[in-house]
């Protein structure tokens, strides 16, 4: 990815253990690119976890859609009650969207995630 890739564009990050690259993620890309939007895989190990997640509020990402791998304990660092798949930045501060159950992220589930009016 080149820095004018991403120029201008509000980023949308996956972060799991093993998402950079993924073909679901430049499948969405095509889908969502007119809206100005830009989804990038962020790998992320189990000890670099509260590093990334800590820094989330101050990152350039302005929205974090979590894989399985990381939804509950997304969702515990937030003290959130059951999985957390997306926090985005409004008004300055963190929100979130939970769910009861783990879900899977692939590209139709990424791409229903990143077409949510509260963050677009």
């Amino acid at each position: 990815m080149r820095p004018e890739e991403i120029h201008g564009k509000k980023l949308i990050a996956v972060a799991g253990k093993d998402v950079f690259g993924k073909k679901f993620i430049n499948v969405v890309n095509k889908e969502i690119i007119s809206k100005n939007l830009m989804t990038i895989g962020i790998n992320i190990n189990e000890e670099d976890f509260d590093f990334f997640i800590s820094n989330l509020p101050d990152s350039k990402v302005e929205v974090t859609v979590f894989m399985p791998e990381y939804q509950k304990k997304a969702a515990i660092y937030f003290g959130k009650e059951d999985f957390l798949l997306v926090s985005y930045k409004k008004d300055g501060k963190l929100e979130f969207i939970i769910s009861e159950n783990e879900e899977s992220i692939d590209d139709a589930k990424l791409f229903e995630l990143v077409n949510n009016t509260e963050f677009i």
